[in-house]
């Protein structure tokens, strides 16, 4: 059963510290949450002496950690990030995430020992990490055994993290948890606390019991279907500080404009809380002040597509993917996107003579007359005449041919996805084909 926040940080300031805190769920949620207790355990001006943030750690690693008394009297903290030890073998989203980006951002022993921590889930070790090595596991083996999509560039990191772990004598962290257990339930040192956050839990996991018999839990989970997300207590959540709540109507309005993203929840719930001078949040105050994201949630592959940024395009869909974003859901964007540059490549050599237009008032005065004409034929809505412009200025990047072997792309690679084809190798060669010219 998962704890109350509010009510284990009164058991904590009333001075009760349960040896483990386990969250899990939704990332933003999770780490958010953790936060908090972490400075309820560790005030300001003792944390940079009792808090010790672990990342890449094993179990044992932990363990020795949690034993070690402080350099101060007081209490202790360990605080994990998305531990390796604690995922199941086949997590969702893209499981190669943390070990990238903690790669890229320079941490590299924190990226190559999450790789191998994630590599052991499947038995695999150092030696087989290189991709080049006879007998290495095949993109395939990935697949079926951890549920990750290697793209090429996954490939690149692949073999350069081998040849790190190899130079600096790197072996995978130990991911059974028995020691770290072992410990627990023998008894750390008073006020000692282990604070686990995590996206994704094994549900075999001794620690995950421990967490529910002898210590706190708390579970974070967003539902990922829309039909069947509730925002309700986020929502309260958040506006608690403003002390304000969410009138008839508001809740749908907000759920309909920016889906599960929970981060962009909490902004737009700040900017509501402010803008409304009652104590009511009202649907007319999301319908004026809340833009739907969930129909723009691929601005930025958009954008880039407009502007033919292949990195760009790359960034945002290994992001997107790494997110839980589904290959086919990325392809059906890439399509409408090359749909409506097509269209607007149309307009532009039928309406313009293949000059693009470099203001709004350009496309009213020599092209909306026109183009109205049309679209009346067919029922459908004038555009804004600014969005026009640019829609026309993207499309002349691109020559009619090139959209046209966009679509043929698009198809190929739908027919790919649904042959079961790697969906982050797929994606990247559409993006690939797009962005780049012929």
């Amino acid at each position: 059963m998962s704890a109350d926040m509010d009510e284990v940080l009164a058991e904590v300031k009333g001075g009760k510290v349960w040896p483990l805190y386990l969250l899990w769920g939704e990332e933003f949620l999770v780490r958010k949450g953790a936060d908090e207790l972490v400075k309820t355990l560790v005030p300001d001006a003792a944390m940079g002496l009792n808090l010790a943030v672990l990342d890449a750690a094993s179990p044992r690693e932990v363990a020795q950690e949690l034993a070690t008394m402080p350099l101060f009297p007081g209490r202790k903290v360990v605080l994990v990030r998305d531990p390796e030890f604690l995922a199941p073998k086949k997590g969702k989203g893209d499981a190669l995430a943390k070990a990238r980006d903690a790669w890229k951002a320079g941490k590299r022993k924190e990226g190559a020992r999450r790789l191998l921590a994630l590599a052991g889930r499947a038995g695999w070790g150092v030696d087989q990490l290189d991709p080049r090595v006879p007998g290495a596991p095949t993109v395939e083996q990935w697949k079926d055994e951890l549920n990750v999509d290697l793209a090429e560039a996954d490939l690149a990191f692949l073999q350069e993290a081998a040849a790190f772990c190899r130079d600096e004598r790197i072996s995978a962290p130990e991911g059974d948890a028995s020691a770290l257990l072992e410990l627990l339930q023998k008894g750390v040192p008073p006020g000692h606390a282990l604070v686990l956050a995590a996206t994704d839990v094994d549900s075999r996991s001794p620690l995950l019991k421990f967490a529910q018999d002898k210590g706190r839990l708390f579970e974070r989970k967003v539902a990922a279907r829309h039909k069947d997300l509730d925002l309700s207590e986020i929502a309260k959540e958040f506006l608690v500080p403003f002390k304000k709540k969410l009138g008839p109507g508001a809740l749908e309005g907000l759920k309909e404009r920016i889906g599960g993203n929970i981060r962009l929840l909490q902004s737009e719930l700040e900017k509501l809380a402010v803008y409304s001078e009652g104590p009511t949040i009202e649907a007319q105050h999301v319908a004026l002040l809340v833009h739907h994201a969930r129909e723009e949630e691929f601005f930025e592959l958009t954008e880039a597509l407009q502007k033919r940024e292949l990195r760009d395009a790359l960034s945002y869909a290994e992001d997107a993917m790494g997110q839980g974003t589904h290959a086919l859901q990325l392809l059906g964007a890439v399509a409408s996107i090359v749909r409506s540059l097509l269209e607007n490549h149309a307009w532009l050599e039928k309406y313009a003579g293949g000059q693009p237009p470099r203001t709004g008032r350009d496309v009213e005065a020599r092209i909306l007359p026109k183009l109205e004409q049309e679209l009346k034929a067919t029922k459908r809505k004038t555009p804004n005449a600014w969005a026009l412009a640019f829609g026309m200025q993207a499309a002349a990047r691109y020559e009619r041919r090139e959209l046209l072997n966009a679509l043929v792309a698009c198809a190929d690679a739908d027919l790919a996805l649904k042959s079961s084809a790697s969906g982050k190798l797929v994606i990247e060669r559409l993006l690939w084909t797009v962005c780049t010219r012929a």
